[in-house]
């Protein structure tokens, strides 16, 4: 809930008339819509560090990984980061009187993965303790900033949080890095693969290409996922359980690329989350088969009209004809493939 006070929300209305009126003064091209395929894919080219920020909502600690983090003003010292009003930590971080934003270096890929990650679980097996504000602190991050709720501004589909800093731990680390939809480390960055000739062995490999194809084709959509509070597998889940209900684990596993013991983790998860259900066949009990919820439906149809926005941009500098012959010899090797595993 927003609340008014020492933290206290900014109206955006005049802001958005000098806004309006900048662009009729830039002619009618200004107000031209901003497809949002592209835009994210322009803003992915700037690169950010990543933080994980940490607050307190009733007995419960809330927590996620965030690269909006900004610093704001000296005197009074203010920061500020935004989260998605689409994340269920969301109402927890607005609602709360005081947060912790914890600097991760290069070393910290995983626990940035964990908080980005929807579950309730994430500070499991993690050492912190309460800081001066009461939000967590995480042992061995730094550097941290503990802050107190200082305004709560809209921001289209995210709510700005700005921080007053009331104490900060200093240090100095190789700090993680999110470029292009990935995390990365300051010495690797902008390092980019050479350019190879058209005859050597990795040019020509089939394995190496579509290796290379599937990062440049998923890398950046799979970044992406977190905004519907999704994981890698559970977005494979949730799509091919969209074409075909009532699988079995081991065939959901090989339509899903995973092997079946992780799987039943995902699903376990993806069960308590109310977005599938596991159903005993009438003809045979010990068989059960995978159904979607309605749940979670309505969460994987935001996330396919996405993909193939995504899909469109990236395929876009080909022809009718290329993309068709794309899919059909990909459609080849996958059937042929297939045909090699029904023969052993």
């Amino acid at each position: 809930m927003l609340k008014h006070g020492p933290a206290r929300i900014v109206a955006a209305a005049p802001m958005m008339q000098r806004a309006n009126a900048m662009a009729d003064d830039n002619g009618a091209d200004a107000t031209q819509a901003v497809s949002p395929v592209p835009f994210r894919q322009a803003l992915g080219q700037f690169p950010t560090g990543v933080t994980v920020v940490t607050a307190t909502h009733g007995d419960h600690l809330v927590g996620m990984t965030a690269n909006s983090f900004s610093s704001v003003s000296l005197d009074p010292p203010l920061v500020l980061w935004s989260v998605a009003k689409s994340s269920p930590s969301h109402d927890p971080f607005v609602a709360a009187e005081a947060f912790a934003i914890h600097f991760l270096g290069a070393d910290h890929g995983e626990l940035a993965m964990r908080f980005g990650r929807r579950g309730s679980d994430k500070f499991a097996d993690i050492k912190h303790a309460p800081g001066v504000t009461g939000a967590p602190l995480i042992d061995g991050l730094a550097p941290i900033f503990e802050c107190k709720t200082w305004a709560r501004y809209p921001g289209g589909d995210h709510t700005i949080l700005v921080g007053e800093v009331v104490r900060f731990v200093e240090r100095n680390h190789d700090p993680l890095v999110f470029h292009s939809g990935e995390l990365r480390r300051i010495d690797n960055a902008l390092r980019r693969a050479p350019p190879l000739a058209s005859n050597s062995f990795a040019r020509n490999y089939l394995s190496y290409l579509l290796a290379r194809a599937s990062f440049n084709v998923s890398g950046e959509f799979h970044a992406r996922l977190k905004d519907w509070d999704l994981t890698v597998p559970e977005w494979r889940v949730l799509a091919c359980l969209m074409d075909v209900e009532g699988l079995s684990v081991g065939e959901l596993a090989a339509m899903a690329l995973m092997k079946q013991p992780g799987l039943t983790k995902v699903l376990d998860r993806m069960e308590r989350d109310g977005l599938v259900k596991r159903q005993s066949t009438s003809s045979d009990r010990r068989r059960v088969t995978l159904h979607l919820t309605a749940k979670g439906r309505a969460r994987v149809k935001p996330v396919q009209v996405a993909a193939m926005q995504h899909e469109a941009e990236l395929l876009k500098k080909f022809s009718d004809d290329e993309r068709a012959t794309i899919k059909y010899a990909l459609d080849l090797l996958i059937d042929s493939g297939m045909a090699s595993e029904k023969s052993e």
